[in-house]
């Protein structure tokens, strides 16, 4: 796991326009430049491998990639912390800012992007506290005026159908985001909660996450990669 600070520019997309009624009004587009440090990751063991092996990001299923970084939105966002545990990781909401949180993984060589040539689905599973309505998980390009969350901001709950989370439950979700294949990734796991989507959130609040894997059309893992 890359342990760096975040100084580069990344250019991240969750302007209002671009949700729609989607996020509060001052969330505004992070232009990078208000990247929270998470240079001190709580790994809990070791870091050592590369796509596979290791134990640095208990949230995959491969654990030991090394081209991850992990976000916190700024620009008027609140926070979240992230944690490994054993097995799986832990995203808690610490504070609510303007009424939206977002972030996520993104390339620890802020220079490259995430190669989605090979990708079909992306699955993992997930417990917790937090109201699935508030909550989007997706793959995110790069933005600018083709701004994109693949496969949508409510996937959660309309193509997952997951509408209650529990904290002592795993459940399994698998998107299709095949339509990231051409497109230009920048987070390769990104999550948004959100007030004003459907559901509520409270400091405190988290959601769990394990086996986060990419997966081919023939339901493959494939391994990420930069380019």
């Amino acid at each position: 796991m890359k342990k760096e600070n975040l100084l580069a520019t990344i250019l991240m997309t969750v302007a209002c326009m671009f949700f729609a009624a989607g996020c509060q009004n001052d969330a505004v587009a992070d232009d990078g430049t208000n990247i929270r440090d998470y240079s001190k990751v709580d790994t809990g063991s070791d870091d050592s491998g590369s796509g596979g092996g290791g134990t640095g990001w208990a949230l995959c299923k491969k654990s030991g990639y090394d081209i991850f970084d992990v976000q916190v939105w700024g620009d008027g966002a609140g926070t979240f912390d992230f944690a490994n545990k054993e097995g799986y990781s832990t995203f808690t909401i610490l504070t609510k800012g303007g009424g939206w949180v977002g972030g996520g993984l993104i390339a620890s060589d802020t220079s490259k992007t995430f190669d989605f040539s090979k990708v079909a689905k992306m699955t993992f599973e997930i417990r917790g506290t937090i109201n699935p309505k508030a909550l989007c998980i997706g793959v995110q390009n790069n933005g600018g005026a083709s701004a994109k969350i693949y496969p949508s901001k409510t996937a959660l709950t309309s193509s997952a159908s997951i509408t209650e989370l529990k904290k002592d439950e795993w459940k399994t979700v698998t998107f299709d985001v095949s339509g990231a294949k051409s497109d230009t990734i920048i987070n390769a796991f990104m999550i948004i909660a959100a007030a004003d989507w459907g559901g509520s959130f409270a400091e405190n609040d988290y959601f769990d996450i394990r086996n986060l894997d990419w997966l081919d059309s023939e339901g493959n893992s494939v391994t990420l990669t930069l380019k």
